[in-house]
């Protein structure tokens, strides 16, 4: 296995970027890669105090493309591979990936943008202030709605529903979250919306489009929301409320209130185990979930189409903010 420091080699090309919150340092030695990585870089106006550094070196030589993804940790150490040319090393203690690719891998913008980005925010978010939550995050006027549920509850689906009727998309999977004076902010990323192979029976936008096989191995369309659906996008939200998705067989549409208890469980069950020596990281992220937690809740049942539901989550929406503003 080749042995190599990061550190002693050249890389000139040098820029300051944020993804979903997380303000990013970058060092290469290769300008297509930092010009790629600058165009989906945000604004870093919502960014978290403590950012993060990434070192990436190109093979220019070699042209492998990425292979299957493989990941080994190790207390604050994460590594990932995806085929013996591309490496890269997260350290999240100290914030920082050090990564050597190849010129392939350098070039492809759908890699970084649909897998090394969002990776990277699931590895070091939580020693930056940021906590992965598995939701999709909606928003109207500033007002943020996240979108709970296990796998084939219809996030996604229910997502791209909502922005065709008015709501600003901010993501459809996972949402990254944050404290921001005495409340949280959500983020999201650029990665594309994934809709399972049954969603072309709602929207005739898919039609034509090929089914691709994302990183846990499903088939799914994984398009470009705006592209694909003329949706207005927002990258960070202030949430107001969380709904927990639940289909039923019956066209209806119920919507119960819930505890605080049953929000802090379900953000639990997704988040990783930190190591030890994040003691700061584990209180800060503990702070985050409990903001999250006590957000105003509810259990919404529904069936039909995702048309269907969307405007029944839009009507529960303009309610509520009729209750607050009244």
């Amino acid at each position: 296995m080749l042995v190599f420091s990061i550190d002693q080699i050249a890389l000139p090309y040098s820029m300051d970027l944020c993804f979903a919150g997380a303000a990013c340092e970058l060092r290469t030695n290769y300008s297509q890669l930092a010009r790629m990585l600058e165009n989906l870089s945000i604004s870093k106006d919502y960014a978290v105090p403590s950012g993060f550094s990434m070192r990436v070196y190109v093979e220019e030589a070699s042209d492998a493309v990425a292979g299957e993804p493989h990941f080994r940790g190790l207390h604050h150490v994460v590594t990932a591979s995806f085929g013996s040319s591309n490496l890269f090393v997260f350290d999240i203690l100290r914030r920082t990936v050090s990564a050597r690719v190849s010129a392939a891998i350098g070039r492809d913008e759908r890699f970084w943008k649909e897998k090394l980005i969002p990776i990277t925010l699931g590895v070091l978010g939580s020693a930056m202030g940021l906590v992965p939550v598995h939701c999709a995050c909606l928003e109207l006027d500033g007002e943020g709605l996240l979108i709970a549920g296990v796998s084939g509850a219809g996030k996604s689906t229910l997502s791209v529903a909502l922005s065709e009727i008015g709501f600003n998309y901010v993501s459809d999977d996972w949402t990254y979250m944050s404290r921001r004076g005495n409340g949280i902010m959500a983020h999201g990323t650029s990665a594309p919306v994934k809709l399972l192979p049954d969603a072309v029976e709602h929207f005739q936008s898919l039609q034509g489009r090929s089914l691709q096989r994302s990183m846990n191995g499903e088939l799914a369309y994984e398009v470009d929301i705006v592209e694909a659906f003329g949706a207005q996008v927002e990258r960070v939200c202030e949430p107001r409320w969380l709904i927990f998705l639940e289909r039923t067989q019956r066209a209806e549409a119920i919507f119960t209130a819930t505890s605080h208890g049953k929000a802090r469980t379900y953000v639990n069950s997704s988040i990783e185990r930190l190591p030890s020596q994040l003691y700061e990281a584990t209180a800060m992220r503990e702070q985050t979930i409990e903001a999250v937690a006590l957000l105003p809740s509810w259990h919404f049942q529904y069936g039909g189409t995702p048309q269907f539901a969307a405007n029944e989550l839009w009507k529960f929406v303009v309610h509520r903010r009729q209750e607050i503003y009244a």
